[in-house]
């Protein structure tokens, strides 16, 4: 993580301008505009109405009913024998304007379906419920009928959820429908079968996912009523990571003034990103020694010149902030920042929002914790939000607290604790297997303090695997394994209340129901069925070979009838009767190696293709020996590797010549400026162009500037491309046909970088020929380089999603704000419960259910997430830090 506390560079600068996506767009509108209705929904989903743009009446929707579904809807009731059950009492002689006939007859109908109309969307759920529920009561074939009452179910289900979400003018007759069928069939509806099959119905729902309404997340909901009244509030803030947390503040600025603080340079800035592309008034207060350091994006300038070439802003007063709605600042800059924004506005109109305050507190001693110390106890704004997914809890702050109440005599104390769990990360040891409390130990009395801790830490909700849970309950209902008082129907009404966290929640309640006799039966069950969730690859063995498993010869058969080809062993029967013992005369592929037990760790050979759907974090404390690591499982050929290192290293050799030639450069522009000028005053390049053309026309041998430019360039020309053969960069299809041919290898992700990025990768200076090679295998390194190029360059890849791979220190956790899939904790690891919580969190940030595993390469680290701690640096170090009296 890039905690440096220092100004912002330009690349800095210019990627806050870069505008979010139109999906992000509408989801910060929405939590802007949910600050004065918390219960807002945005569903932009189209009805015939908002699709034909036609204008709403009664007669209108009833004649597009009648147009579009009226002859369907005979057909099934005529098919499907429905009778009386569903009719239709729509007039299909109805009348309607010759305009808006017109209007149809020049609207392309007949792609509705295609176009996502919801009512088409609807239709097609209710066609299905009719007819797999007809199949199920038509068939004879046992196995048939239970796969069509489960997709019944399903589309039961999915309809069920559907008609709740909020389209805009859709029509009332296809709604009617809808719960006419829902209500036939209600009586169909078992719940069991839904949880059993929850993951494909809820979790990995398709349909659910693409036309789910935009919401805000309930905690984001409880901070903004929080604030609506104005007095000095401590509110400590906790909610899992990529839930929007640090997006909160746009909304606040709503009404007030906003500081926000980070250790991590780059959530501050993805904050500034988001904050610009909605026009919000930002500030920013990097690395700054006093005021005279902030300084104000263009949306916050009060006072500027014009740029009279371009009509644009030119000069901006920094030292106007009347119109910052948010300011942006690290922990060094605070005070200045908080002294900044009190001379503009009151203090009761402003707000601190401390992002991740428990960074550095795992440390007992950290060159932060002064600096903190001393930005608390000098603290004048009474609104305060401490925000973090690894807050401590109420209870255990009671010394901040008391300090806090004690500066601002009027102040509340609001507690904001949400578990969302709205996907599924399941966390896998080293040996491939998920991980749940049922599988922790074979002692019930262990599980027991296992679930009472997930019960008081429900954040870990969202790391249990939902098929492992769904698979788990309904064994244990099914063989009477618990007592009475867990029958679903006492905790759960209806399927309404079938989500993924009622369901994990149900499955912590039931673990605690579970017949003390049974416990030694269940425990056999679980590790008899228990299926790795990363097999082994054992179609190759480690240098890509493939594994033909090899074929004995039974007992009796004679020795002629053993084909003798590459496939087979060849065995003599000793004593040569039947039954005789066998031993091996003669075997291929001398000596035959059985692959070691890596359980997915081979990221950069045969493991790859179980890494999908996007970027994967490998977090290590020995970011070089991963790295080393990867470079040598990949398998590249000596020569080849040679000749890659031999360019690279012929490329440094250039690069650090066009270094020394370009600080040169410097000196001698610098000297002809003031020659040109007579004096110190500095003068523009244009200048300087002029003179070395007025140097040339007077037949003047070439000017020092140009030759040292002309010399720079021959150099960069003769920089050597380096690439690798796509049989080396994981995932790409040759990569694939050699490691992973045969096996499932549709979602497979692999890196997408640019030649000319590779290009730029190679001409910089004081980078480790390591990372440079790792580039090349779509593998970036994030660590302290002496080059902070590198850094941006990785920071832009993973941004783009372009890379395959980030091996990064644990430092990084907190400020690494991409959407990862896949992540490793490294065996090197010393990590406290929070900070592997962190680690946790960098998986699942986007906005959409991918296959997601946490793979741990040391099952210690996992022991620690589920076992209760009582002694937390975290906990003493805020107590201490955050506290005025000492």
């Amino acid at each position: 993580m890039d905690m440096q506390q220092r100004k912002l560079n330009k690349s800095e600068w210019d990627s806050i301008e870069i505008p979010v996506s139109q999906q992000e767009n509408d989801v910060l509108h929405l939590i802007i505009d949910g600050y004065t209705d918390v219960n807002i929904k945005v569903n932009k989903t189209k009805s015939i109405f908002a699709y034909l743009k036609i204008e709403y009446s009664e007669k209108m929707e009833d004649f597009l009913f009648h147009q579009f579904f009226g002859d369907k809807i005979q057909e099934l009731i005529k098919l499907y024998k429905l009778g009386d059950k569903i009719t239709v009492n729509v007039n299909p002689k109805i009348q309607i304007k010759t305009a808006d006939r017109i209007r149809l007859e020049n609207s392309d109908t007949n792609s509705m379906k295609d176009q996502d109309i919801y009512e088409f969307v609807l239709f097609e759920h209710i066609e299905n419920i009719l007819k797999f529920n007809f199949m199920a009561t038509n068939t004879i074939i046992e196995k048939n009928i239970e796969i069509n009452i489960k997709n019944a179910q399903f589309h039961y289900f999915t309809l069920f959820k559907l008609i709740q979400n909020n389209i805009q003018q859709i029509n009332r007759n296809i709604l009617q429908l809808a719960h006419k069928v829902l209500e036939i069939f209600e009586e169909t509806i078992n719940m069991e079968t839904i949880i059993e099959n929850s993951v494909e119905f809820i979790e990995k729902n398709k349909c659910l996912l693409k036309y789910a309404d935009l919401t805000l997340y309930e905690h984001q909901k409880e901070i903004f009523t929080v604030f609506k009244k104005k007095h000095p509030k401590l509110v400590l803030y906790i909610a899992p990571t990529g839930t929007g947390k640090t997006l909160s503040p746009l909304a606040l600025t709503q009404q007030y003034k906003v500081i926000f603080v980070c250790a991590a340079r780059h959530v501050g800035l993805a904050l500034a990103k988001a904050a610009i592309s909605v026009q919000k008034r930002v500030a920013f207060a990097f690395g700054c020694t006093s005021a005279a350091d902030i300084r104000l994006h263009y949306y916050a300038a009060n006072d500027y010149t014009i740029n009279k070439r371009s009509g644009g802003i030119g000069k901006v007063d920094n030292s106007n902030g009347q119109k910052v709605e948010l300011m942006i600042c690290d922990i060094k800059s605070y005070l200045p920042a908080m002294y900044y924004m009190k001379s503009f506005f009151p203090r009761d109109e402003l707000i601190t929002y401390w992002d991740e305050p428990t960074i550095t507190m795992d440390y007992a001693e950290h060159e932060f914790h002064d600096i903190i110390h001393t930005n608390w106890r000098e603290n004048v704004i009474p609104n305060m939000v401490l925000s973090s997914a690894t807050l401590p809890k109420l209870h255990e702050l009671t010394e901040t607290i008391a300090d806090f109440k004690n500066k601002f005599s009027k102040a509340d104390i609001f507690n904001i604790v949400s578990h969302d769990c709205k996907k599924s990360i399941p966390l896998i040891n080293k040996d491939g297997f998920a991980v749940l409390p049922h599988y922790l130990s074979d002692n019930y009395s262990k599980v027991l303090e296992y679930v009472k801790h997930s019960e008081n830490y429900l954040t870990l909700l969202r790391y249990f695997d939902l098929k492992e849970v769904s698979t788990f309950i309904i064994y244990i209902l099914k063989n009477g394994f618990a007592n009475s008082k867990m029958k679903l129907e006492r905790h759960f009404e209806g399927i309404d209340d079938l989500n993924m966290k009622n369901i994990k929640v149900y499955y912590l309640n039931l673990l605690q129901n579970i017949l003390s006799d049974k416990w030694e039966t269940i425990c056999i069950h679980a590790k008899i069925t228990r299926v790795q969730r990363i097999p082994l690859n054992e179609t190759v063995d480690n240098k890509g070979n493939k594994i033909v498993k090899a074929r004995s010869v039974g007992p009796g058969v004679p020795l002629s009838n053993s084909n003798n080809n590459n496939n087979s062993s060849i065995f003599k029967i000793a004593g040569g009767g039947a039954g005789s013992e066998l031993s091996r005369q003669s075997s291929v592929q001398q000596p035959l190696t059985t692959p070691p037990s890596s359980n997915g760790l081979l990221v950069t050979t045969k493991d790859s293709y179980t890494l999908t759907d996007g970027p994967t974090i490998f977090i290590s404390d020995d970011v070089e020996k991963i790295g080393k690591f990867c470079v040598q499982q990949a398998n590249i050929p000596a020569l080849t590797m040679k000749e890659l290192i031999d360019k690279i290293e012929y490329n440094n050799f250039i690069n650090k010549k066009i270094m020394e030639l370009e600080t040169e450069l410097e000196s001698v522009v610098d000297k002809t400026q003031r020659a040109i000028a007579g004096s110190d005053k500095p003068i523009k390049d244009k200048d300087v162009r002029k003179f070395n053309r007025d140097v040339e026309l007077n037949g003047v041998s070439i000017s020092e500037i140009s030759n040292l430019k002309k010399e720079i360039d021959m150099l960069k020309s003769n920089i050597k491309p380096a690439a690798l053969n796509d049989t080396f960069i994981p995932n790409k299809h040759h990569h694939l046909v050699k490691w992973a041919n045969g096996l499932n290898t549709t979602d497979a992700f692999t890196s997408n970088i640019e030649e000319g990025i590779v290009n730029k990768i190679m001409t910089l200076y004081g980078i480790d020929d390591t990372w440079k090679v790792l580039l090349l295998m779509g593998i970036g390194v994030f660590t302290n380089h002496n080059n902070i190029q590198y850094t941006e360059i990785m920071k832009q890849l993973a941004d783009e999603q372009k890379l395959y791979m980030i091996i990064a220190s644990s430092d990084y956790i907190y400020g690494t704000n991409y959407s990862f899939c896949h992540g490793y904790l490294s065996k090197d690891l010393n990590l406290t419960q929070e900070k592997i919580i962190q680690a946790l969190g960098r998986i699942g940030r986007n906005n959409v259910q991918q296959n997601y595993t946490l793979r741990f390469r040391d099952n210690e680290h996992i022991m620690k997430l589920f076992t209760t701690e009582t002694d937390k640096p975290e906990i003493k170090n805020m107590n201490r830090l955050f506290n005025s009296t000492f």
